[in-house]
């Protein structure tokens, strides 16, 4: 969830033009302006009695509600604000905030596109904020455009980058979700989600770099991804496949053992264990590995593979 400071806020609220003309008013604003949101609300709330069509009021009590996290009433404050033709950013970009806590992330879109002629030189916020609700109505392309923009107006938290970067994981842009989640990690390491989209980012270049036979790139890559998401098994089903090709048995052995801890064992697992203990001349596991893969699934190669193994083994 995106937050933004009560300090950021004063600066779009525009208080001291407001104390300048609503002079009878100054207490309520210097009650908000020390985070005394009950207390404001308090003094605002006769006078909006009085004056029901008075849109200062009703903004400065929405952002007031928002604050002490009641969304819904900000929300009332807020629209009533924008009935009264509010033409001051910080009520938009309030009832889009208010909109987002309450996981209406449609709403917050349409509030902040309403106010975006006013935001000025608060388009950074709003990008952020609207890139968020994007991100979570999983419309990848406009989170992008929004994170990405935000970014070059300096609004670049961990969580932006880490946004951005699972965007592009889902939209298959493998090579532009690497950077921005290691760059997100790199701002605060303790991130399971962009840990995750980055093992699985590393893990789908390592795919295609096998497919490709770059053998060498792939097993780097697979090293990558299991840095990032150690307890998946087929993360080191791959690993041994790369060490395979790369005729590394050994390490193709252990890769493969981790990888049936993980998952449950297949006929292709066991075939391939099979086959790498018959590249060490290790028979009798091999044997164990094709039968056991063939007690699964019977097929014409695990019991040609049973059959050469039994003869290796009478020489």
């Amino acid at each position: 969830m995106k937050k933004f400071s009560l300090i950021s806020l004063l600066l779009i609220l525009g208080a001291a033009a407001v104390i300048s003309a609503w002079a009878d008013y100054k207490q309520a604003v210097a009650y908000y302006q020390q985070g005394r949101f009950d207390s404001a609300i308090q003094e605002l709330k006769p006078d909006l009695d009085k004056n029901p069509d008075w849109e200062f009021g009703h903004r400065l009590l929405g952002l007031c509600y928002l604050n002490l996290q009641n969304n819904a009433l900000a929300v009332s404050s807020l629209r009533r604000a924008l009935e009264l033709k509010s033409t001051a950013f910080s009520t938009y970009f309030g009832l889009g905030q208010a909109y987002f806590n309450m996981q209406k992330y449609d709403d917050c879109v349409a509030a902040l596109n309403q106010g975006e002629k006013y935001a000025d030189k608060e388009m950074a916020r709003l990008h952020a904020l609207r890139g968020s609700a994007y991100f979570r109505l999983e419309r990848y392309d406009d989170a992008i455009k929004d994170l990405s923009s935000g970014m070059r107006l300096g609004q670049s938290g961990w969580a932006d980058y880490s946004m951005l970067g699972i965007s592009y994981y889902n939209l298959n842009r493998i090579d532009e979700a690497i950077p921005a989640l290691e760059k997100a990690l790199s701002l605060k390491s303790e991130q399971n989600a962009a840990a995750e989209f980055l093992g699985k980012a590393y893990f789908k270049k390592g795919v295609s770099a096998l497919s490709a036979k770059q053998y060498s790139e792939a097993l780097q890559l697979f090293v990558q991804a299991r840095d990032y998401i150690p307890q998946d098994g087929y993360v080191y089903y791959n690993l041994a496949e790369a060490y395979l090709f790369l005729k590394k048995y050994t390490e193709a052995e252990q890769a493969l053992n981790q990888a049936l801890k993980l998952l449950p064992a297949s006929p292709d697992m066991l075939v391939r264990m099979g086959l790498i203990y018959e590249f060490q001349k290790k028979w009798d596991p091999a044997l164990d590995a094709y039968q056991e893969a063939d007690k699964l699934s019977s097929s014409k190669e695990t019991k040609e593979a049973i059959e050469r193994v039994e003869q290796m083994k009478k020489r």
